[in-house]
């Protein structure tokens, strides 16, 4: 069984969401909140919960995380974050 990887497209900081706004493409689909860990580092990614599909991903396939701000350094556009 191969891991899901998920990269990171885009990142959005709005402060009135309880977390960052992690934009990516998984190469499989989540069912519930994924457990995600760093790709380089192992570091477990404090994934808050899968934010509803807007009509750019609903058109594109890609999935909006909301990610603990605590994780931000490893939120940043390109890296893969495997489960």
């Amino acid at each position: 069984m191969t891991a899901t990887r998920f990269q990171i497209n885009e990142v959005f900081d709005i402060g009135a969401r309880a977390g960052l706004l992690v934009v990516g493409s998984a190469d499989e689909d989540f069912t519930g909140v994924p457990r995600l860990h760093d790709e380089l580092t192992g570091h477990p990614i404090t994934i808050l919960g899968v934010d509803f599909p807007t009509p750019r991903t609903l058109r594109t396939g890609e999935t909006i995380l909301v990610v603990d701000r605590i994780d931000a350094g490893y939120a940043t556009t390109g890296r893969v974050w495997t489960a």
